[in-house]
């Protein structure tokens, strides 16, 4: 990761002209301000539909008040009938006593819907006020004892009559209370559709323009945290999604400041980790190299001291111990400009990643039979496909292989595999041993050069197949456990389908 001063903010950046913005200047740019008046917009919505509910709940409780007066006002009109009924089939003075008596509960019933609805008793109250009016003369002149019985019969006929238009009057009353409160009924749920439809059409809008109002500036966040991420940039840039909003946009600069000084920190310990594998190459050409040089300076010292009483046997083999020892430091020089100077692959060629394992336990056979040592191989039934320099990656994969021989005792196991990852668009080869394994502080060293657990050997081995899967664009992973073996895994990228 790099960091250069022009991909970091200062703070003047929390300022960006208007036509940056993707929302109205009066709208408020804090997610607090935003939540404000989302919950505001929900509370009112809510408290319309609840008012109308109320408004609704208290008219039809005033309509059944009205139904009931009208049932009351029946009931008394039927009373006052049935004692009508009653004097008119047997004669008996005291019926109609009492129904002249009722005709004050009926007035008062009356009263009580008039009160109650004044629009229900509009238009026809004159009527039936002139009706009761009459039905209740007549019942006066029947009082009178001393009218003739023709006069009699005719008045009895008449309260018949106007009894009955009473009821009808008073049934065409109620019916038309009735239907008055029928759609009233049926307004209050349609009105209540409208407010179900206002209320889901709101909740739509709400949710279509909140959600991004409120998340746009954290998913431009995090978007631009997945670019870090890839190594695409440095910084994450104030745009117009994240300046809209000022948690956004203290969220940003808190992350670059964050961001620029773990690439401090990151330098640094590059820088030291530099230094330290710079310490341990040198101590191990020093030691490489000086015990070649030791040999020759003791042989050498020897050889001075007693070259006239030495036969020439004697110093023909300690100069041909000076040669051996001399080979030996060249031989260190010599892998050591072979690790240092550029390793660009030779022909690339089209590779089958399992037969070029398969080769390379061929090259090791020996070893592993000497070493007593069980082989076990596990290809993919088709083709791994790979673009590559075959002699490059044919070391890489002897050296692991060798690695794992010399790990393990007699009677142990070394499985090597080939796979397909195809979401990854890789080759995959795995070279595993059942020997110590070893610690994590020994594997994030493993692959510096001169770095070694082993008696002999220069350290270079790994640090080389390192540095030729990475200049085929692969990966080299170690995973091992103390007890229980260790795992290298090669990937390479598949080859490009023709």
């Amino acid at each position: 990761m790099t960091c250069k001063d022009e991909d970091m903010p200062d703070d003047h950046d929390m300022t960006a002209p208007a036509d940056q913005h993707t929302v109205l200047p009066f709208f408020p740019k804090s997610i607090r301000g935003k939540l404000i008046i989302s919950l505001l917009a929900v509370s009112l919505l809510g408290t319309l539909a609840t008012s109308a509910v109320i408004y609704a709940m208290w008219r039809m409780e005033d309509r059944i008040l009205i139904i009931e007066s009208f049932c009351e006002l029946n009931q008394k009109v039927l009373e006052t009938r049935r004692y009508e009924k009653n004097y008119l089939l047997f004669g008996n003075e005291r019926d109609l006593m009492l129904a002249f008596d009722y005709l004050d509960e009926v007035r008062s019933a009356i009263a009580g819907v008039r009160g109650l609805s004044p629009r229900s008793m509009a238009g026809v109250e004159p009527p039936y006020d002139q009706r009761l009016a009459a039905y209740e003369n007549t019942l006066r002149q029947l009082r009178n004892h001393d009218l003739p019985a023709k006069r009699t019969a005719g008045l009895r006929e008449e309260l018949r009559e106007r009894g009955s238009a009473l009821t009808e009057q008073l049934l065409t009353m109620d019916a038309k209370a009735k239907q008055t409160v029928e759609r009233e009924v049926w307004g209050f749920q349609k009105m209540a559709v409208y407010i179900l439809f206002l209320a889901a059409l709101a909740g739509s809008v709400l949710i279509f323009f909140l959600v991004p109002w409120i998340t746009g500036p954290l998913e431009a966040i995090r978007r631009a945290a997945a670019r870090i991420m890839h190594g695409e940039t440095a910084s994450i840039p104030l745009d117009a999604a994240i300046r809209d909003s000022v948690e956004g946009v203290e969220l940003a600069n808190s992350l670059n400041r964050m961001l620029a000084a773990l690439e401090a920190k990151q330098t640094q310990l590059i820088q030291s980790a530099k230094l330290a594998a710079l310490g341990r190459l040198t101590a191990g050409i020093a030691h490489e190299i000086n015990n070649p040089l030791n040999n020759i300076y003791l042989t050498t010292e020897v050889l001075l001291e007693d070259l006239p009483h030495l036969q020439c046997s004697e110093r023909l083999e300690m100069v041909h111990d000076i040669l051996v020892q001399a080979d030996r430091a060249r031989e260190v020089v010599g892998n050591l400009l072979e690790f240092s100077r550029a390793r660009k692959p030779g022909a690339l060629l089209k590779i089958d990643l399992a037969k070029l394992v398969e080769n390379s336990l061929a090259l090791v056979k020996n070893q592993l039979h000497l070493g007593k040592i069980t082989s076990h191989f596990h290809p993919v039934p088709a083709p791994v496909w790979i673009v590559g320099d075959p002699n490059q990656l044919q070391q890489v994969f002897v050296n692991l292989i060798l690695n794992g021989i010399q790990a393990m005792q007699p009677g142990g196991v070394l499985s090597t595999a080939v796979s397909l990852d195809q979401e990854q668009h890789l080759a995959v080869a795995e070279v595993r041993d059942t020997g110590q394994g070893m610690p994590a502080d020994i594997q994030r060293q493993i692959f510096d050069p001169f770095f070694t657990t082993k008696t002999e050997g220069t350290g270079l081995g790994l640090a080389v197949s390192y540095a030729i899967i990475n200049d085929h664009h692969g990966e080299i992973k170690v995973e091992s456990h103390p007890g229980q073996g260790t795992l290298f895994l090669v990937m390479l990228p598949l080859a490009p389908k023709e």
